[in-house]
């Protein structure tokens, strides 16, 4: 029998450990082996649908048709499963900040896609996955690259 409606908003939600930014998963569409790790552990990541965008826009950006082709059913097969946070209004303001002082300072050039993860992965106190980690540490958000040091 399902919970009542009252019950479930008490019910903790799963916390998710690791988010997975874009240049992560064009290395597993590469065949990195360092994906097929966060595909045994689903429950420990997802991705942001603004990060599935940023993949399928190269994707759609390649003029090889056959990489075109590879890239379109790498996501369908693998992405597209994956789970995956949208973005809260919030959400927007705070990338603007995290980036647009990061780049004032001086500390990295993220990009408002790599501030949109931030906050995502700050709201959600998740890790980024990233090769991009000095962008992701000007803006101070916690981020690791798994293809260096693998999760534990």
């Amino acid at each position: 029998m399902p919970l009542p409606e009252k019950l479930r908003s008490w019910m903790p939600k799963p916390i998710m450990r690791w988010l997975i930014d874009s240049d992560i998963l064009i290395e597993g569409e590469r065949g990195h082996p360092a994906f097929e790790v966060w595909r045994q552990t689903p429950d420990e990541f997802a991705t942001a649908d603004i990060i599935r965008a940023e993949f399928l826009l190269g994707v759609h950006a390649v003029g090889d048709p056959r990489k075109r082709v590879r890239g379109e059913t790498f996501y369908r097969n693998r992405i597209a499963s994956i789970s995956s946070f949208a973005n809260e209004s919030g959400d927007f303001e705070i990338a603007a900040r995290l980036a647009g002082e990061a780049r004032r300072l001086g500390k990295g050039n993220p990009s408002l896609v790599d501030g949109l993860l931030a906050a995502i992965a700050i709201r959600h106190g998740a890790t980024v996955a990233t090769r991009n980690v000095g962008d992701f540490r000007a803006m101070g958000c916690a981020c690791e690259n798994p293809l260096e040091h693998p999760p534990r």
